[in-house]
């Protein structure tokens, strides 16, 4: 699986802090991943277990984030004996147990089933090696005068509209600064 990791600075500081704040211990293979990658977005991955197969649009991490762990709610998880770690396209979340009976196995939690939470893996490191990620193409970081140019040599210049170039911009403003590695744990 591949991630565009997010700033690690101060990691073990706000594992610590969630943990006493809320009374729990987070599962080791969470904490190294944490430690390394602090969650990240993960553009064009998908997985399959089962029965079960979704997208990843991106992992929690901890501290001051894009995506951070404590902007779930933690508090509402905490009667599941999981933590939402990742979440896809359609407002699923992927979950980590932190109970002792369920310590470290995954699951895919589907909020059409009032977040029932079905197990799909063992462990973290199982489930990220089911995940497979494309890497993001350099046509997705083009300019968008390079664009226009590509579809006018096509012939195709007359399909170059504002609104074109507004979702050019987008695709531009979301992968240009992204470098995606392989999450290893």
């Amino acid at each position: 699986m591949l991630i565009s990791k997010f700033s690690n600075k101060d990691v073990e500081d706000n594992i610590s802090r969630i943990e006493n704040s809320y009374g729990i211990e987070l599962p080791m293979d969470y904490k190294v991943f944490l430690s390394k990658y602090n969650g990240g977005y993960t553009p064009k991955t998908k997985f399959k277990i089962g029965k079960v197969s979704s997208d990843i649009r991106g992992f929690y991490g901890v501290g001051k984030v894009k995506l951070s762990l404590e902007s779930v709610y933690i508090e509402e998880w905490l009667d599941k004996r999981v933590l939402p770690i990742a979440f896809d396209s359609y407002g699923n979340h992927i979950a980590i147990g932190i109970s002792k009976e369920n310590q470290g196995e995954i699951f895919f939690c589907n909020h059409e089933k009032e977040q029932i939470c079905e197990n799909i893996s063992t462990n973290l490191k199982s489930f990220i090696k089911a995940c497979k990620s494309e890497q993001i193409s350099e046509a997705s970081k083009r300019s968008i005068k390079e664009r226009e140019d590509a579809l006018i040599q096509k012939g195709r210049g007359n399909i170059i509209t504002d609104e074109l170039r507004k979702m050019w911009q987008a695709e531009i403003d979301k992968y240009a600064d992204m470098m995606q590695e392989e999450v290893i744990l």
